[in-house]
């Protein structure tokens, strides 16, 4: 009896060791299905579209390291009077699809809001390379805090 309780609490202890401290790929995965500026892998990606026009490619590399290499900055609101034409990006990575709108300040400010299930979450990055990826494939091609009034 006394061994079959000491197997028992062994076996606990082992599974609940594994639960405390799992893999790092498995808890990667798992906080990035939560994280707000999710990392992409490049071999999962199906396709990337900015502004209706797909990236392949030299192009889809190119985002996809200025993507990366963005630092996030804080989750917060838009300015207001800054809102008005968004670049549109839509991300197709293996079953996720991931859509953003980008509004681009200058100085290497961007604010993006991912739009999951009718659910905006706007946060702010720094990056003067994706702003300069995005500024490609903008229609106005000025950034809000260029225009002099």
């Amino acid at each position: 009896m006394v061994f079959w309780i000491i197997m028992i609490l062994l076996a606990l202890h082992i599974i609940g060791a594994f639960f405390m401290s799992p893999p790092t790929a498995w808890a990667d995965k798992f906080f990035n299905m939560f994280a707000t500026h999710p990392k992409l892998k490049r071999d999962l990606i199906t396709s990337i579209k900015v502004n209706e026009i797909a990236l392949e490619g030299e192009q889809l590399s190119k985002f996809i390291n200025a993507f990366h290499a963005a630092n996030f900055l804080y989750e917060g609101g838009l300015i207001h009077g800054h809102n008005q034409n968004p670049i549109t990006i839509q991300i197709v990575q293996a079953k996720d699809t991931f859509r953003f709108h980008a509004y681009l300040y200058g100085d290497g400010m961007v604010e993006m809001v991912r739009i999951k299930k009718n659910k905006h979450t706007p946060y702010r990055l720094r990056s003067t390379d994706l702003e300069s990826e995005l500024l490609s494939y903008d229609t106005t091609k000025t950034p809000q805090s260029n225009i002099s009034d």
